[in-house]
């Protein structure tokens, strides 16, 4: 692929195209059931109120709840999740000097969210993205569309793409500044994994590196495994409104929140 063509646009890909696309499903199903309440003769509401009550109300959830979360997901994907990389990466920078980074790495990179926006930063290292490309968890997910970004953020030449798994990275232990994954571990199926992808970032990072990280579920509970290890400075954002309201309206599945520590 040509890297260096014209006019290539940032894209940073939709997170969970599938649940996104059954949210629209859900919509239209309710769409459909009030079209097909509202060609029903007159006769069967008067003669069955409660059951027609009943599809009305249920057709008028599905379509409501349906375009308020594919709206949501859509909007979250373009343009909440880059709100959250700006806040994380301001929170680096309390804590190190971008000029004193000479790696920083990105697990689960995607399509190059946080890579792209470090390599703004680092301008004397280098930001390496590790991602195994499932494109279950974000649309079109694969090396070219990250490198594609970083040539339309202008930072190709101070970032390196590899494939490799979050509980294995290809690193030296103590060895990156920072350390950043966003949207990454509640993937990874079982407590056991999730601490072994855990385990890596902590193993690779140096002391007085820094970890970056965003997730939509089990951040608190991230937080007391890095504490358990000897994490300082820490700072756990609990969301807020949107994460509780979002939570509520998914069932739990779904809670951005964000932690942000440096290693002792």
């Amino acid at each position: 692929m040509n890297y260096f063509s014209k006019n290539i646009k940032t894209d940073y890909g939709i997170d969970a195209p599938g649940i996104r696309l059954g949210m629209v499903l859900i919509a239209l199903l309710g769409m459909v059931l009030l079209t097909l309440i509202k060609l029903l003769p007159p006769l069967w509401s008067d003669q069955a109120p409660y059951l027609f009550v009943f599809f009305k109300s249920l057709g008028s959830l599905a379509f409501f709840y349906g375009t308020l979360m594919a709206s949501y997901m859509t909007w979250g994907s373009k343009v909440g999740k880059l709100r959250t990389r700006d806040q994380l990466l301001d929170s680096a920078g309390n804590l190190l000097k971008w000029t004193d980074i000479s790696t920083a790495v990105d697990v689960g990179c995607g399509r190059g969210l946080m890579l792209c926006g470090a390599a703004k930063l680092v301008s004397n290292g280098r930001v390496i993205g590790f991602d195994i490309w499932s494109k279950k968890d974000q649309s079109q997910n694969h090396a070219e569309a990250t490198l594609k970004n970083a040539l339309s953020e202008n930072v190709l030449e101070r970032v390196q793409v590899e494939t490799a798994d979050a509980r294995d990275l290809p690193l030296e232990s103590g060895s990156v500044d920072l350390v950043m994954s966003h949207w990454v571990v509640h993937n990874i199926e079982s407590q056991e994994e999730q601490n072994k992808a855990l385990a890596e970032m902590w193993r690779v990072l140096r002391p007085g590196g820094v970890l970056l990280l965003a997730d939509i579920a089990n951040v608190n509970q991230y937080q007391a495994y890095f504490e358990e290890l000897g994490a300082k400075n820490t700072s756990f954002n609990d969301g807020g409104v949107e994460a509780r309201l979002m939570g509520f309206l998914s069932g739990g599945t779904y809670v951005p929140q964000t932690l942000v520590l440096q290693r002792a």
